[in-house]
């Protein structure tokens, strides 16, 4: 009956668009990162993770809810996204410069924990320097998406998920230049998406105009909205790799090399409502009703939810078996810690539907009390149970927030 009506929606076709983006997308990285993570072995993962883990924390940090508040504006047909272009390269220098200069200060003190503290400054110097671009690229992605440029938005993120796979692919099982050859491709993969994005975006927006002016209006709105949801953003990015980070604090890398493909696999289970929840903020940004909100959210929330679970229940069973069989023995201790955070991320899928009420309503402040509350829980569990019980603690952790979320 549900699913019925959803293919009844006047968007499936976008929806499924996004599926299948998030499919395609997802099934590229998952082939590629089985061949990589043989090859590095759980140490050089456990770096190469790391890497990845700063970028996810620190640009939501330091975003401020500018995104957010964006994608609000944009997708309420309040402004142009070509009148605002250069604000919007303005604002994304201005953080990653940000990022940069705070990454470097902490390598400089030895405040990046174990993991970070090993890893050679000439490593993740290349890293730090293409922040920039990628978070101009992130920006107008996000324009795309909230413009309902659903198709053009799709044809990025396939690109997006393609190109990095694929050159850490080469470089590392092919070449055999192990960690070099990570640093190259994450350098490599985000010049050549900044430069596939502005040309993309550029026939649309004329982005590369720089004449417009600096829309301070614009920024004061953007701000003002998106603030009120940042401390969410940020609980939701604690949520899901705050134990991958403690982790990289108190443990070798080994360890996070290890634990790090219970979320590769876990968060698997969020490719079916990850893939849809943008058509739904934007529905809902788009309807006066809220009852008629409620109702397509609960809508959706019950499909995936059910669907979902059936997924997670088949994942925990075999988890023994996919781990042996795609990763090889060397991971086997990550066996009890996926089980464990599968049926975590698992209860996160109706967290990643409902809040989308609230963003598409005007009301994030919810969100922000929801995530704050779930993620000072996870935060809390993790600096218990790590140093106790090492990756299990993490997973524990990490499950205890996802429900706390719901």
């Amino acid at each position: 009956m549900i699913l019925d009506r959803i293919r009844k929606s006047k968007n499936i076709k976008d929806g499924l668009g996004f599926l299948g983006t998030g499919v395609a997308s997802q099934g590229i990285i998952f082939l590629s990162s089985i061949f990589v993570i043989r090859a590095l072995g759980p140490e050089l993962r456990g770096y190469y993770t790391f890497l990845g883990i700063l970028g996810f924390f620190l640009i939501p940090f330091f975003s401020f809810g500018f995104l957010a508040g964006m994608g609000y504006y944009i997708s309420s047909k309040k402004y142009n996204p070509k009148e605002i272009t250069k604000t919007v390269i303005v604002i994304a220098l201005l953080r990653s410069t940000v990022i940069i200069l705070a990454v470097l200060l902490l390598k400089y003190f030895n405040l990046l924990g174990l993991t970070g503290n090993n890893l050679s400054v000439w490593f993740l110097l290349p890293v730090l320097l293409t922040f920039p671009l990628n978070m101009i690229k992130e920006s107008f992605h996000r324009i795309l998406l909230s413009d309902s440029q659903y198709a053009k938005a799709n044809k990025l993120s396939i690109f997006y998920s393609v190109v990095s796979p694929v050159i850490v692919f080469l470089l590392v099982v092919i070449f055999r230049l192990d960690f070099i050859g990570v640093v190259i491709a994450i350098v490599g993969s985000n010049i050549i998406n900044f430069f596939l994005t502005i040309f993309m975006v550029n026939r649309i927006y004329a982005v590369t105009d720089l004449s417009k002016p600096y829309n301070k209006l614009f920024v004061k709105e953007v701000f003002s909205y998106g603030i009120k949801g940042w401390i969410g953003d940020i609980a939701v990015t604690t949520n899901n790799k705050v134990d991958q980070l403690i982790l990289s604090y108190f443990l070798p890398p080994a360890a996070l090399g290890v634990y790090s493909i219970c979320g590769s696999i876990g968060q698997m289970l969020w490719i079916l409502p990850g893939s849809i929840r943008q058509i739904l903020f934007n529905n809902n940004a788009a309807l006066k009703n809220d009852a008629d909100r409620k109702k397509l959210t609960a809508r959706y929330h019950a499909f995936f939810m059910v669907t979902g679970l059936v997924i997670t229940v088949l994942f925990i069973l075999f988890t023994e078996y996919i781990i042996r069989i795609l990763y090889g023995n060397e991971f086997l201790p990550a066996v009890v810690p996926m089980q464990i955070y599968l049926a975590g991320t698992g209860i996160y899928i109706g967290t990643m539907i409902l809040t989308k009420y609230f963003v598409g309503t005007k009301q994030v402040i919810y969100n922000s009390y929801i995530q704050l509350f779930s993620a000072a829980i996870g935060l809390v569990t993790a600096l218990l149970f790590i140093k106790e019980y090492g990756i299990v603690g993490a997973a524990l952790s990490s499950t205890i927030s996802y429900v706390a979320s719901y």
